[in-house]
């Protein structure tokens, strides 16, 4: 069985471990108010990559059983990354009216309900965490620490106030992709690294991987505006990494940043191949003559 193929199946597993698990999950979601439900389950069973997740599971399984405390930690991060698109998206902030495939939260249940459901799911991603079975108490409020640490006004929302309203430098911009999207990634590996009780060099190590992987994701998120055909991509303005920076430098930049992580895979404190040939699928390699 080759490379591609080994890659498809493990990530195809894990994804589908987390999608059965989210579904299980939202079954609860309307137990108290219908609607407030159905928007919730919407929004966290749409299509998607689960790319998040999936990475601490194909982590789990090169450092041995992926047990149900790793998918719960997998989950939580699909749950706290499910809210951050559904605050993204409304009038205020990016005026998304579709995504993933389908019409945002706000425009099929309300503003009021999504702004709901957003904080709904956080607040169960944070409870995943902490009933989580398999983890002593300390370290089932370890783990809640850090994913709220991510969310919070040191983590994302930072990074979402920053992107919104600072003014637009190239450091600034990395301190705003750190921020808003490298947070969740760094929070991610850290819960994993807690979890399976890495020493803390290796902890700060994976914590570091987080970030640079929110650099390149989220540099390949700004690249793909101007990667996009049609009128309405030129006409849309451009945040972060090209709000800073010419087409042909982002793409550059984004180069470099892709090689760094890949650098950064291979040194990892476990076998990380699983890793880079997925995240080399998400993230490809961006021509400048693309952007």
């Amino acid at each position: 069985m080759t490379t591609h193929q080994n890659g498809c199946e493990d990530v195809a597993r894990w994804r589908g471990t987390i999608d059965q698990t989210l579904t299980a999950i939202s079954g609860g979601f309307g137990a108290r108010s219908g609607p407030l439900g159905a928007a919730m389950a919407e929004a966290a069973l749409a299509r998607g990559k689960r790319f998040r997740g999936t990475l601490i599971l194909l982590a789990g399984a090169a450092t041995g059983e992926v047990c149900p405390t790793l998918v719960d930690i997998a989950c939580a991060l699909e749950l706290a990354h499910t809210a951050s698109l559904v605050f993204d998206d409304l009038p205020c902030m990016d005026n998304a009216s579709t995504r993933r495939g389908q019409a945002t939260t706000h425009v099929a249940h309300g503003e009021a309900r999504a702004i709901l459901a957003g904080i709904a799911l956080v607040t169960e991603s944070l409870n995943l965490l902490a009933v989580t079975p398999g983890a002593e108490p300390a370290t089932r409020a370890r783990l809640v620490a850090i994913l709220a640490g991510a969310l919070g006004p040191a983590g994302l929302c930072a990074g979402q106030d920053l992107d919104l309203h600072a003014p637009k430098s190239p450091d600034g911009v990395v301190r705003e992709h750190d921020l808003k999207t490298g947070a969740l990634f760094a929070a991610g590996f850290e819960m994993f690294a807690v979890f399976r009780g890495l020493p803390a060099g290796q902890t700060a190590a994976l914590i570091e991987l987080g970030l640079l992987l929110g650099r390149v994701f989220q540099s390949y998120d700004d690249l793909l505006d101007v990667m996009e055909d049609g009128d309405a991509a030129a006409a849309r303005p451009r945040r972060g990494l090209l709000a800073a920076n010419t087409a042909s430098r982002a793409a550059a930049h984004y180069n470099r940043l892709r090689e760094q992580l890949y650098s950064a895979l291979s040194d990892c404190p476990f076998d990380a191949a699983p890793l880079a040939w997925y995240t080399a699928t998400v993230l490809p390699d961006v021509a400048p003559r693309a952007a």
